[in-house]
């Protein structure tokens, strides 16, 4: 589907036109066309809503574009250069595999790009570690002998934990009752209902995997495009009428 009609002006025939095919493709893809999730800048994913909803909300708002962009996968590496001046074997190593051909030949994806793109795939349809590595050998035995695609999950969390997508697992409660840090992280029984913290001496019943939020704002308005369409609102909005 052609995407030229998003960076159009909201007023001009190219862009409602646009819209207009949009819509009807969303529609005839959609599980529920009376539930679809808004791509708006007004909803920005939150909120669910029919097709008249949603050509209203597009002609009014606009669309975000950010998520049709490529990976921007060297736009990601200048943005953590600053970031990691005190790690430059990690530096080097990140540039390295935003650089390298996924095989000899390949001027599709990158390394880096690669599993990028997988890993959103497992993040999106809840998939496990042990299902995804068995996906990435299949997919390393298929592709080329000379591919460099991690084998195994283990491999590609190392690659993403250096493009500030670390996380923090945090014992927690089986009832929700309380997360087991600060001052109750040396407890074993939550302080609330009594029940134990561990299935057994080592595993917790229930772990929070927490994704800190400082490092990714930092990412975030590292970046010049995506500092630009964080201030979209207060600075690049079209008043042209249409609310």
């Amino acid at each position: 589907m052609d995407n030229t009609w998003m960076s159009s002006n909201r007023l001009s025939r190219e862009y409602e036109n646009g819209v207009s095919e949009f819509v009807k493709f969303v529609v005839a893809h959609a599980e529920d066309p009376s539930r679809m999730i808004c791509p708006c800048l007004g909803c920005c994913y939150g909120k669910r809503v029919d097709a008249v909803q949603l050509t209203s909300h597009l002609m009014r708002h606009g669309i975000d574009r950010n998520t049709y962009d490529c990976d921007r996968v060297e736009e990601i590496a200048e943005a953590l250069e600053g970031d990691l001046t005190d790690c430059p074997e990690m530096f080097e190593r990140l540039v390295s595999d935003a650089e390298k051909p996924l095989y000899d030949g390949c001027t599709k994806f990158t390394r880096l790009s690669a599993v990028l793109k997988l890993y959103n795939l497992k993040a999106g349809n809840g998939w496990s570690d042990k299902s995804f590595t068995e996906l990435l050998a299949l997919l390393k035995d298929m592709l080329p002998e000379d591919n460099v695609l991690p084998n195994q999950t283990y491999e590609t969390k190392k690659m993403l934990c250096s493009i500030g997508m670390s996380y923090d697992k945090i014992h927690a409660c089986p009832n929700d009752c309380v997360l087991f840090r600060n001052e109750y992280a040396s407890l074993n029984e939550c302080p609330k209902c009594g029940v134990s913290r561990y299935k057994n001496k080592l595993s917790p019943v229930k772990v929070l995997w927490y994704f800190p939020v400082i490092p990714r704002f930092r990412r975030m308005f590292r970046s010049e495009t995506d500092s630009r369409h964080l201030t979209w609102h207060a600075d690049e909005r079209i008043i042209d009428g249409k609310y």
